[in-house]
């Protein structure tokens, strides 16, 4: 059976493909728009140019995810084979031909004459073609919703910065009552947002918000009449602060539904089940690294894993210099929940809590040991959900012994 190579360039409005057979023919040079029904469509066409040529088309694509969905998902569906090919690699093999050129024709093209080399190419120590596997609508699911609580953090805490900046400039005082991303702090300021008007405040009007209690409610009252501001311009600010803090308890709410969400998802996955059993590891964080890793197979080993989550370094060594450097191009959010693992598990299990300050005692600080603890936190992880098992404790493996 011929095996006839596809490339696509993708784009936000339209997408660039060309088709090549294995004696370098163009069987197709189309540009394509983003919809659904133009996508439909070429499937058909694809299907057509493998009967009329006997043979089995794959693609290759410049970077999965962003503007390539939902077409990658479409090609999945109807059987063909995908690779993700780093842009980075890419442009080392445009720049071996000749020519500084460049457009969207050129890269699909290269793309089919690089998916060409694949067998050539690809080793088990070096990939440039990674397969793209159909991953299952419960991992989507939990990937899509934890980095979506993760853009309203990000938001959540550009606001909460902005407004502690508001506050120092029209009222330093305020900053007493509470750190700027308290949502007692916050609650107060979406009431009473106009700082001319704090004198007026009374006990009876401060009880209505919520969450306020009676024993604590004097003693603010108290401080919130006697708070000092910059006049001027108060309608402004009070403008800007009631828009800053409406948001950021908006925000709150919204994390903490994603929150929910996640947990009722994560309980009927197997393997973030797996991870609630490490000690510190709730729903949230095991969900959140599950969705990132997807199928634990397609990972060869262990330090595969760890280069792909950002907790391993790679050998850059020259010469007689022997040295290692990070991962330029690491998944960072799995990078991030791994860290915020090691964190919590210091302070619930042992083992990690031994290693932390062995750590520590080498002269290592906070950051680093966390990092090198995350090191180790992934290959037990790994190992976990090869074997489909919980987290087993020291003692009980020497108990099994």
């Amino acid at each position: 059976m011929k095996r006839l190579s596809g490339g696509i360039d993708v784009g936000s409005e339209s997408h660039h493909i060309i088709i090549l057979d294995e004696e370098d023919n163009v069987l197709c040079n189309k540009k394509i728009s983003h919809k659904l029904n133009e996508f439909t469509e070429n499937i058909k066409l694809f299907k057509q140019l493998e009967k009329q040529e006997r043979g089995k088309l794959s693609f290759a694509l410049e970077g999965k995810n962003g503007y390539s969905a939902p077409l990658d998902r479409i090609l999945l569906d109807q059987g063909f084979t995908l690779y993700n090919v780093d842009n980075f690699k890419l442009k080392r093999f445009r720049e071996a031909f000749a020519g500084e050129w460049r457009d969207d024709e050129r890269d699909s093209l290269m793309l089919s004459k690089i998916l060409k080399l694949k067998d050539y190419i690809n080793s088990e120590r070096e990939k440039v073609f990674i397969k793209i596997e159909k991953p299952s609508p419960l991992t989507e699911s939990l990937k899509l919703l934890s980095r979506h609580q993760q853009t309203l953090i990000d938001e959540k805490v550009r606001l909460v910065n902005r407004l502690r900046k508001k506050l120092l400039e029209v009222c330093p005082q305020i900053l007493e009552v509470g750190k700027a991303k308290s949502k007692k702090l916050i609650t107060i300021l979406t009431r009473y947002p106009d700082f001319s008007k704090y004198k007026r405040i009374t006990l009876k009007s401060l009880l209505k918000i919520k969450g306020m209690g009676t024993k604590q409610a004097p003693f603010l009252l108290k401080r919130l009449n006697n708070i000092e501001y910059m006049p001027g311009l108060t309608d402004i600010y009070k403008t800007i602060i009631f828009s800053y803090a409406k948001r950021i308890l908006e925000l709150q709410e919204e994390i903490k539904d994603i929150d929910k969400s996640l947990d009722e998802i994560g309980e009927k996955s197997k393997e973030v089940n797996h991870l609630k059993t490490i000690p510190g590891v709730a729903t949230k964080l095991a969900s959140r690294l599950i969705g990132e890793i997807g199928d634990i197979n397609r990972f060869p080993s262990g330090k595969q894993l760890a280069i792909y989550s950002g907790v391993a370094c790679v050998d850059n060594n020259s010469g007689k210099v022997t040295k290692a450097k990070a991962v330029y191009k690491a998944n960072k959010i799995c990078k991030q929940t791994l860290i915020n693992m090691a964190g919590c598990s210091i302070r619930l299990s042992f083992q990690c809590r031994a290693y932390y300050l062995k750590k520590r005692a080498e002269g290592k600080s906070h950051n680093h040991t966390l990092r090198c603890l995350a090191r180790q936190l992934i290959k037990v992880i790994y190992k976990m959900l090869i074997e489909d098992r919980d987290y087993i404790i020291r003692k009980e493996l020497k108990k099994v012994a």
